[in-house]
């Protein structure tokens, strides 16, 4: 059986070959999938976003579907619709786009908070009621949702419930000049980033191998100082004096999860604290809201997790 700790490093060889720069986000993109979480991308047009999608649903075997959220886009259009069939003369259902395995949906901050929402039963029980029935999404369903950068023209925030249902939020950053470079290098050597199978070559994990990893992980152990940790650093988030909401109980449950795998994908059979405060900002910053003072200093929820992490001392 191969471990998480061999299966990270072929994904990432692997997905070398096509995405440009550093591929941490996708590594936590990875670590989410096996956890069953969700991701929200965020970063302006033209970072990969989509690409780094494609290449997790190719690694992974996984069905891919894909939502262009706009203004005018239904929650029908999202989860299906029932429609009455004249030749049958009955009623029917047409699933919608979120019945695959990983679900794009890319710039969910286009449409307003009506169509937004439709994604929270899926997200949460991962299933979607139609016509009175609920029709189970699959074990493997995960959404990967993009948006652009709030203070773009023509975006609408996401609500606070709905930021919470995602495992973590990864902020996707321009290319430096190395990495800028080395992209010109790829396309013109002929790279189509609309076409990433040509250089991905076959998954490298399958349905009854993503179960294994899976268990892997849950037999990580996780020790009464770790717990502690986790729940300083959560309950931290709520007294902070430039937060003027602090982190819910999901936030517990995600470092939970995350530490394990991050600690099984390099090799540990336990769990650390520096394993906690690696994912602190990526599992906290979307979950907390800054006081109006801290928004007024140009303080970033960013920069609050970290001050919440230096100051909330390190078990050793």
């Amino acid at each position: 059986m191969t471990t998480l700790f061999e299966t990270r490093r072929e994904v990432l060889e692997a997905a070398a070959k096509v995405l440009v720069g550093p591929t941490e986000n996708l590594e936590l993109c990875l670590l989410a999938m096996i956890v069953g979480g969700h991701v929200l991308l965020e970063g302006f047009p033209g970072t990969a976003k989509t690409l780094l999608a494609k290449t997790l649903a190719r690694l992974t075997d996984a069905r891919f579907g894909r939502v262009q959220f706009t203004p005018d886009l239904l929650p029908a259009d999202i989860v299906g619709t029932v429609i009455y069939n004249q030749m049958r003369g009955d009623f029917e259902v047409r699933p919608g786009p979120v019945f695959t395995d990983l679900l794009l949906a890319d710039e969910v901050n286009r449409s307003p908070a009506k169509t937004q929402a439709a994604l929270l039963e899926a997200m949460e029980e991962r299933q979607v009621t139609l016509d009175g029935q609920s029709r189970p999404l699959g074990g493997r369903f995960t959404v990967l949702a993009t948006q652009n950068p709030i203070e773009l023209e023509g975006t609408f925030p996401l609500p606070e419930a709905e930021l919470d249902r995602f495992l973590m939020k990864l902020e996707v950053e321009y290319l430096g000049p190395e990495g800028e470079s080395r992209l010109a290098r790829m396309v013109d050597a002929g790279f189509d980033a609309h076409a990433p199978d040509q250089r991905l070559g076959g998954p490298l994990i399958t349905a009854s191998s993503l179960l294994e990893l899976r268990a892997e992980v849950s037999r990580v152990v996780l020790s009464d100082e770790v717990v502690s940790y986790i729940t300083e650093v959560v309950q931290a988030t709520r007294m902070a004096p430039e937060l003027s909401v602090g982190a819910s109980s999901r936030a517990t449950v995600a470092l939970v999860h995350l530490s394990k795998a991050r600690a099984a994908s390099l090799g540990r059979d336990y769990a650390e604290p520096d394993d906690v405060k690696e994912l602190g900002v990526p599992v906290l910053r979307h979950r907390v809201q800054r006081r109006p003072e801290a928004e007024m200093q140009g303080i970033g929820e960013r920069e609050v997790i970290e001050r919440i992490l230096a100051r909330v001392a390190v078990p050793r």
